[in-house]
Protein backbone atom coordinates (compact mmCIF):
# COMPACT_ATOMS: atom_id res chain seq x y z
CA UNK A 1 0.00 0.00 0.00
CA UNK A 2 1.23 3.49 -0.82
CA UNK A 3 2.04 5.45 2.31
CA UNK A 4 -0.70 7.91 3.16
CA UNK A 5 -3.42 6.15 1.18
CA UNK A 6 -4.93 4.76 4.39
CA UNK A 7 -6.13 6.38 7.59
CA UNK A 8 -6.38 3.61 10.12
CA UNK A 9 -7.92 5.42 13.10
CA UNK A 10 -10.80 7.88 12.78
CA UNK A 11 -13.89 8.67 14.88
CA UNK A 12 -17.43 9.80 14.11
CA UNK A 13 -19.87 11.82 16.18
CA UNK A 14 -22.56 9.18 15.82
CA UNK A 15 -20.69 6.74 18.02
CA UNK A 16 -17.61 8.33 19.68
CA UNK A 17 -18.74 10.84 22.29
CA UNK A 18 -15.75 13.16 21.75
CA UNK A 19 -15.93 13.32 17.93
CA UNK A 20 -17.47 16.16 15.94
CA UNK A 21 -18.39 14.87 12.46
CA UNK A 22 -21.04 12.33 11.40
CA UNK A 23 -20.19 9.17 9.49
CA UNK A 24 -21.26 10.58 6.11
CA UNK A 25 -18.95 13.58 6.46
CA UNK A 26 -16.02 11.43 7.59
CA UNK A 27 -16.39 9.09 4.62
CA UNK A 28 -16.76 12.03 2.22
CA UNK A 29 -13.53 13.46 3.64
CA UNK A 30 -11.77 10.11 3.13
CA UNK A 31 -12.84 10.11 -0.52
CA UNK A 32 -11.74 13.73 -0.93
CA UNK A 33 -8.33 12.83 0.53
CA UNK A 34 -8.10 10.04 -2.09
CA UNK A 35 -7.72 7.32 0.52
CA UNK A 36 -7.92 3.66 -0.39
CA UNK A 37 -8.72 2.54 3.17
CA UNK A 38 -10.34 4.20 6.16
CA UNK A 39 -10.70 2.41 9.49
CA UNK A 40 -13.31 3.68 11.92
CA UNK A 41 -12.26 3.12 15.54
CA UNK A 42 -15.12 4.22 17.76
CA UNK A 43 -14.62 4.43 21.53
CA UNK A 44 -16.34 1.63 23.45
CA UNK A 45 -16.76 0.41 26.99
CA UNK A 46 -18.10 -2.88 28.29
CA UNK A 47 -21.42 -1.09 28.81
CA UNK A 48 -21.69 0.10 25.18
CA UNK A 49 -25.02 -0.90 23.60
CA UNK A 50 -24.82 0.69 20.14
CA UNK A 51 -22.46 -1.81 18.51
CA UNK A 52 -25.16 -3.45 16.29
CA UNK A 53 -26.26 0.00 15.06
CA UNK A 54 -22.65 0.90 14.26
CA UNK A 55 -22.03 -2.31 12.32
CA UNK A 56 -25.22 -1.78 10.34
CA UNK A 57 -24.53 1.88 9.60
CA UNK A 58 -21.12 1.13 8.13
CA UNK A 59 -22.43 -1.86 6.18
CA UNK A 60 -25.07 0.36 4.60
CA UNK A 61 -22.49 3.06 3.78
CA UNK A 62 -20.07 0.77 1.97
CA UNK A 63 -21.97 0.53 -1.36
CA UNK A 64 -22.07 4.33 -1.53
CA UNK A 65 -18.25 4.46 -1.67
CA UNK A 66 -17.14 1.61 -3.95
CA UNK A 67 -13.57 2.89 -4.29
CA UNK A 68 -13.05 3.16 -0.53
CA UNK A 69 -12.40 0.17 1.71
CA UNK A 70 -14.19 0.93 5.00
CA UNK A 71 -13.13 -1.07 8.04
CA UNK A 72 -15.12 -1.31 11.27
CA UNK A 73 -13.09 -1.27 14.48
CA UNK A 74 -13.51 -0.05 18.02
CA UNK A 75 -11.00 1.52 20.38
CA UNK A 76 -10.91 -0.15 23.79
CA UNK A 77 -8.84 0.32 26.94
CA UNK A 78 -6.33 -2.28 28.10
CA UNK A 79 -7.37 -2.64 31.72
CA UNK A 80 -4.71 -4.60 33.58
CA UNK A 81 -1.65 -6.87 33.31
CA UNK A 82 -3.85 -9.83 32.30
CA UNK A 83 -4.72 -7.95 29.10
CA UNK A 84 -8.39 -7.63 30.01
CA UNK A 85 -10.22 -5.26 27.66
CA UNK A 86 -13.12 -2.86 28.19
CA UNK A 87 -15.13 -4.47 25.39
CA UNK A 88 -18.88 -5.00 24.94
CA UNK A 89 -20.38 -8.22 23.50
CA UNK A 90 -20.62 -8.66 19.75
CA UNK A 91 -17.14 -7.62 18.67
CA UNK A 92 -16.64 -10.81 16.65
CA UNK A 93 -18.19 -9.09 13.62
CA UNK A 94 -15.62 -6.27 13.64
CA UNK A 95 -12.78 -6.04 11.15
CA UNK A 96 -10.31 -5.03 13.88
CA UNK A 97 -10.01 -3.94 17.50
CA UNK A 98 -7.79 -1.00 18.48
CA UNK A 99 -6.02 -1.63 21.81
CA UNK A 100 -5.32 1.60 23.68
CA UNK A 101 -3.34 2.57 26.78
CA UNK A 102 -5.63 5.36 28.00
CA UNK A 103 -4.97 4.34 31.59
CA UNK A 104 -1.95 2.54 32.99
CA UNK A 105 -2.59 -1.23 33.18
CA UNK A 106 -1.24 -2.38 36.56
CA UNK A 107 -3.26 -4.96 38.51
CA UNK A 108 -6.17 -2.63 37.77
CA UNK A 109 -6.59 0.35 35.39
CA UNK A 110 -4.73 3.22 37.05
CA UNK A 111 -4.87 6.91 36.23
CA UNK A 112 -1.51 8.16 34.86
CA UNK A 113 -1.32 10.80 37.61
CA UNK A 114 -1.48 8.06 40.25
CA UNK A 115 1.27 6.10 38.49
CA UNK A 116 3.43 9.21 38.27
CA UNK A 117 3.00 9.70 42.03
CA UNK A 118 3.88 6.05 42.73
CA UNK A 119 7.02 6.38 40.63
CA UNK A 120 7.97 9.62 42.36
CA UNK A 121 7.67 8.27 45.91
CA UNK A 122 9.24 4.89 45.15
CA UNK A 123 6.17 2.67 45.54
CA UNK A 124 6.60 1.65 41.90
CA UNK A 125 9.90 1.25 40.06
CA UNK A 126 10.46 2.20 36.45
CA UNK A 127 11.28 -1.43 35.60
CA UNK A 128 8.09 -2.71 37.22
CA UNK A 129 5.96 -0.07 35.50
CA UNK A 130 7.41 -0.82 32.07
CA UNK A 131 7.10 -4.58 32.64
CA UNK A 132 3.44 -4.19 33.61
CA UNK A 133 2.70 -2.19 30.47
CA UNK A 134 4.48 -4.70 28.24
CA UNK A 135 2.81 -7.69 29.92
CA UNK A 136 -0.61 -6.07 29.56
CA UNK A 137 -0.04 -5.22 25.90
CA UNK A 138 1.24 -8.69 25.04
CA UNK A 139 -1.72 -10.35 26.78
CA UNK A 140 -4.25 -8.00 25.20
CA UNK A 141 -3.08 -8.83 21.68
CA UNK A 142 -3.98 -12.47 22.30
CA UNK A 143 -7.56 -11.65 23.27
CA UNK A 144 -8.88 -10.47 19.87
CA UNK A 145 -8.61 -11.75 16.33
CA UNK A 146 -7.47 -8.54 14.55
CA UNK A 147 -5.55 -6.40 17.07
CA UNK A 148 -4.33 -2.94 16.20
CA UNK A 149 -1.89 -1.31 18.60
CA UNK A 150 -3.35 2.18 18.93
CA UNK A 151 -0.94 5.02 19.86
CA UNK A 152 1.43 2.49 21.45
CA UNK A 153 3.32 3.90 24.47
CA UNK A 154 1.36 7.17 24.50
CA UNK A 155 0.79 6.61 28.21
CA UNK A 156 4.51 6.70 29.06
CA UNK A 157 5.01 10.50 28.88
CA UNK A 158 1.85 10.92 30.96
CA UNK A 159 3.58 9.14 33.87
CA UNK A 160 6.95 10.83 33.37
CA UNK A 161 8.61 8.05 31.36
CA UNK A 162 9.56 7.66 27.70
CA UNK A 163 9.98 4.93 25.13
CA UNK A 164 13.70 4.94 25.92
CA UNK A 165 12.76 3.37 29.26
CA UNK A 166 11.67 0.24 27.37
CA UNK A 167 14.70 -2.10 27.08
CA UNK A 168 15.62 -3.10 23.56
CA UNK A 169 15.23 -6.83 24.25
CA UNK A 170 11.78 -6.30 25.74
CA UNK A 171 10.76 -4.14 22.79
CA UNK A 172 11.89 -6.85 20.41
CA UNK A 173 9.85 -9.46 22.28
CA UNK A 174 6.77 -7.23 22.15
CA UNK A 175 7.22 -6.90 18.40
CA UNK A 176 7.52 -10.67 18.01
CA UNK A 177 4.33 -11.20 20.02
CA UNK A 178 2.64 -8.70 17.71
CA UNK A 179 3.81 -10.69 14.70
CA UNK A 180 2.60 -13.98 16.21
CA UNK A 181 -0.84 -12.56 16.99
CA UNK A 182 -1.18 -10.91 13.56
CA UNK A 183 -1.34 -7.47 15.14
CA UNK A 184 -0.93 -4.20 13.27
CA UNK A 185 1.06 -1.22 14.55
CA UNK A 186 -0.35 2.21 13.85
CA UNK A 187 1.85 5.29 13.61
CA UNK A 188 -0.41 7.79 15.32
CA UNK A 189 -0.24 11.42 14.22
CA UNK A 190 -2.29 12.90 17.08
CA UNK A 191 -0.10 11.40 19.79
CA UNK A 192 3.16 11.45 17.77
CA UNK A 193 3.96 7.87 18.67
CA UNK A 194 5.48 5.37 18.62
CA UNK A 195 9.09 6.43 18.20
CA UNK A 196 11.26 5.62 15.22
CA UNK A 197 13.06 3.05 17.40
CA UNK A 198 9.80 1.23 18.12
CA UNK A 199 8.65 1.44 14.51
CA UNK A 200 11.94 -0.08 13.36
CA UNK A 201 11.66 -2.97 15.83
CA UNK A 202 8.16 -3.84 14.68
CA UNK A 203 9.04 -3.50 10.99
CA UNK A 204 12.00 -5.84 11.52
CA UNK A 205 9.65 -8.39 13.12
CA UNK A 206 7.38 -8.22 10.07
CA UNK A 207 4.48 -6.43 11.75
CA UNK A 208 2.30 -4.45 9.30
CA UNK A 209 2.52 -0.67 9.78
CA UNK A 210 -0.35 1.71 9.09
CA UNK A 211 -0.75 5.48 9.26
CA UNK A 212 -3.41 6.97 11.54
CA UNK A 213 -4.51 10.54 12.12
CA UNK A 214 -6.74 9.64 15.10
CA UNK A 215 -9.10 12.17 13.54
CA UNK A 216 -12.05 13.39 15.61
CA UNK A 217 -13.47 15.58 12.87
CA UNK A 218 -13.80 15.19 9.12
CA UNK A 219 -11.30 17.94 8.24
CA UNK A 220 -8.49 15.90 9.83
CA UNK A 221 -9.08 12.65 7.92
CA UNK A 222 -6.16 11.70 5.70
CA UNK A 223 -4.31 14.98 6.34
CA UNK A 224 -0.72 14.09 7.13
CA UNK A 225 2.30 15.72 8.71
CA UNK A 226 4.20 12.62 9.86
CA UNK A 227 4.46 10.19 6.93
CA UNK A 228 8.24 10.48 6.91
CA UNK A 229 8.17 8.36 10.08
CA UNK A 230 6.84 5.34 8.19
CA UNK A 231 9.43 3.14 6.44
CA UNK A 232 9.24 3.41 2.66
CA UNK A 233 8.69 -0.34 2.46
CA UNK A 234 5.84 -0.24 5.00
CA UNK A 235 3.65 -3.33 5.04
CA UNK A 236 0.10 -3.20 3.71
CA UNK A 237 -2.97 -3.02 5.89
CA UNK A 238 -4.57 -6.38 6.71
CA UNK A 239 -7.27 -7.79 4.49
CA UNK A 240 -10.84 -8.10 5.73
CA UNK A 241 -13.41 -10.50 4.37
CA UNK A 242 -16.11 -7.89 4.95
CA UNK A 243 -14.67 -5.32 2.54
Amino acid sequence: MTRGREDFHVHTSGFSDDAHSPLADVLAAAVAAELDVVCLAEHVRASTTWLPDYLQAVQEARPQHPGLRILRSVETKILDTTGALDLPPGTEALDAVHLADHQFPLDHPTHPDDVREQLRDGRLSVDDAVTALLDATCAAMGRVAQPVLAHLFSVLPKVGLSEQDVPGAALGELAHVAARTHAVLEVNQKWACPSARTIAAFATAGVPLVASTDAHEAAEVGRWSMLDRLPHNGSPAPDSSGC
